[in-house]
Parts: structure tokens; sequence; C-alpha cells
């Protein structure tokens, strides 16, 4: 935890002070598929375990839903030695290994109370087959899910049960006006009417798919020149992956957001529902987190069963900074996810030194959470130009319920 690129010396060092002595040679022979298979099923007894703040951040927008979840997954490139256990995509990209074998991580995450969960899966496994999708929420929560994740049918399961969603509308969806003979919009022309009017932000109800007819209200965000220009950038990519040219519909309609919900105006009004939206943004730097500060992709060794070993290891300790995260910095809107993880690296070794003993433990835990909450320095800098996510989801209207 303290050190996540650690050497074996230093792995050799941590076991000692913890009355374990051994050799770094000793220590590297530990590390076999027998070690994988068991550091795999603790870890999936960890995911398991659905730990959330009994003190909810108090983001204004977030809290008229009783959660709002962010999902989306990572991937993490493996040797083609472990192609039968996790199968990757095939392809080559910018890793040094041809993705023959390789790990997804789904996550789901509540904005609101921090409740996290994890699934592990191959790479090569499409992001709407992810286990944490069948999950049925409270009614009233708010889903928030990248494209990759536009299920029409889910989607209507999840309304039916009382559930809301705010999703991107998936390019090539026909929508249709939501009247006893529904008519198709075409989508293309709307857009140019509002450009002509000077109109940013607008909404309509629709209803989504041919079949499905799914009812929703689109919102119609007028993107500036430079998201916009990403945007088409970013199509223009993925087109060229797959051997194909965007349409000059696809890219005209780059110079918006699509926005698709079935929340009721009451609790999400058009001009807040891109702030909300943007907050999925959110779930990307926790990537980054895992990524940059625990090392989780990174390893020095060329042992296979050792690169496999330290992933699980690492996503463990990620559990556990994020479980010892909830206790008090959760709560703080302004929080700082990466200082916190710095603030637990720092007192790894202490946390290590009172595993052993509750009592200890629970002290050691006590004055984390004072310092998240008495301290500044867990919380994010101000910014004077663009406004941190926190501050987005405080400037909304008054809302009563």
């Amino acid at each position: 935890m303290g050190n996540p690129a650690s050497t074996l010396d230093g792995l050799s060092r941590t076991a000692a002070f913890q009355q374990l002595p051994i050799s770094p040679q000793g220590l590297d022979k530990r590390f076999t598929q027998t070690a994988s298979e068991f550091i795999q099923q603790v870890l999936e007894q960890a995911i398991a375990q659905a730990v959330s703040s009994d003190r909810p951040v108090q983001w204004a927008l977030c809290q008229r839903f009783p959660a709002v979840y962010v999902e989306d997954s990572t991937q993490i490139a493996l040797p083609d030695e472990l192609t039968s256990l996790w199968k990757g995509t095939g392809g080559g990209g910018e890793s040094k290994l041809t993705n023959q074998a390789a790990l997804k991580i789904d996550l789901q995450y509540d904005l609101n109370g921090g409740e996290t969960r994890l699934a592990l899966r191959s790479g090569r496994d499409a992001d709407n087959r992810s286990p944490l999708l069948n999950a049925v929420q409270t009614p009233g929560s708010l889903h928030i899910r990248d494209l990759g994740y536009f299920d029409l049918k889910r989607m209507e399961a999840e309304a039916q049960r009382g559930e809301y969603w705010l999703s991107r509308l998936l390019s090539g969806t026909n929508v249709y006006t939501s009247t006893e003979q529904p008519e198709a919009i075409d989508l293309g022309q709307t857009l140019q009417e509002l450009a002509a009017k000077n109109i940013t932000i607008a909404e309509r109800s629709v209803l989504v798919g041919v079949t499905a007819q799914l009812q929703a209200r689109l919102i119609m965000v007028r993107l500036s020149a430079e998201s916009a220009a990403r945007q088409r950038a970013a199509a223009i990519a993925k087109a060229a992956k797959r051997g194909r040219t965007p349409s000059e519909r696809h890219l005209a309609l780059c110079d918006w957001w699509l926005l698709i919900t079935n929340a009721p105006p009451t609790l999400l009004e058009t001009a807040e529902a891109p702030n909300l939206y943007g907050s999925r943004w959110q779930i990307e730097l926790i990537f980054k987190l895992w990524k940059s500060q625990s090392r989780l992709a990174v390893s020095r060794s060329a042992n296979v069963w050792r690169i496999l070993c330290e992933i699980y290891v690492k996503l463990l300790i990620i559990l556990i900074q994020h479980w010892i995260m909830l206790t008090g910095l959760w709560e703080i809107p302004q929080r700082s996810l990466t200082k916190g993880v710095q603030a637990i690296q720092e007192q790894a070794s202490h946390l290590a030194a009172c595993i052993a003993e509750r009592r200890s433990l629970i002290k050691c835990l006590k004055q984390l959470a004072k310092l998240f909450a008495s301290s500044t320095a867990c919380r994010q800098n101000k910014r004077r130009k663009k406004p941190n996510n926190w501050m987005r989801l405080q400037q909304v209207r008054e809302w009563r319920a």
C-alpha cells in the first residue's frame, strides 16, 4: 500500500517488519498460479461487500436521488500466457503486448454514498454484458452510463422499476414525436433550426427506438467549438479503426450533445442535465487514479503469475483505500481522492502495525478520518476559470420536493 512500485527487496523488508521473515528469492518463488488463484478468491470476497458512507456527500443536484450510479470499465493488458484465464481482444495497440490476454474491470459506484462494486471479466467481453448491469436498484436511483452501455431494453426495464437514467443518444438511433401517431424526427434539421435561432439548449418529448418506442426527454446542448472539434476528431478516429468514413450528418451532430433521460423536470431541469451528465467523467478520474497512484497496470517482473498476483493485490488495496476514505473524506464536497489516497499511503506502515489489534486499528482509522475532516490537505485546489465538478453540482436552482 505504501509503495505500489516496491521491489522484492522492499517487500521482503516489509514482511520482516511484520514478523514474516522471507528472502527476496523465497518471496519470488511464492508467486505461482496457486497463489494467484488464492488471492483472486480473497479479492472476490472483498468485491462482494457493498460498503457505503453513512454520511453521503451533500451535493445539491445528486441529493434529489437515493443514489446516482456511474458505470464504466477499464482494461489491463496481460502477458499472452494468461489468455486461457483472461482473453483479450487480440489487437496490438500502444502496448508492447499483443492483447491476446487482458483483464476488464467493471466499476459501478454511487456518487452519493460512495458504494463501489467491481466485476472482473475477460477483456474481449462487451461492456453491455457486465454482470453489474443486472442489479436492481432502489426506485428513484439514477444511472449515468457511457454509450458502450446503451441498451433500450435495459433502460425500459429500469424505467418500469422506477429507476431513472441519463445517457447520450447513440448515433443512428431513431427518435419519434411522442404523439398518438409518432412521426420520425429529423435531428439534423432540428439542430440546424436551433442553431439558426442561436439557441444553445433545448428539450422536447420523444419516443426512442423503432421498436422500443421508449418515452424520454431529449435534451439538445450546443457545444463550444473546441468541444465539438474533439467530438468530430473522436468520431473520425473511431470510424477509421473500422475502415469507414463518418457521414456528414454524423459529423454535423458532433456540434451537439444529445442527452436522453426519463427523470422528470421536477427532479432534473433541462439546464441541469449537462452538469449532471458531466459528472460521469469522475469515473475516468478514478481509473486514472488507480493506474497512476496505485500503479495497477505496472509490474517490475516478467513472471506472469507475479504480474497477476500484483494486479489482484493492488485491486484489493484500492478497495480498502476506498473504504477508508468513506469514513471521513467522502462526505466533503470538495474532497480530492488523489490526496486522500496519498494520505492513506503515508500511513500504510501504521495501518499494517495495527492490523492484528482491533482497538489499535480503530484508533488509526479514526485519526485518518479526523485528518480528512480537519485538514485542507485532502481537498481540491480552487479553479478560477474552469469550476471543479463539485462546484457545478452545487450551483443549481433551489429545489423542493
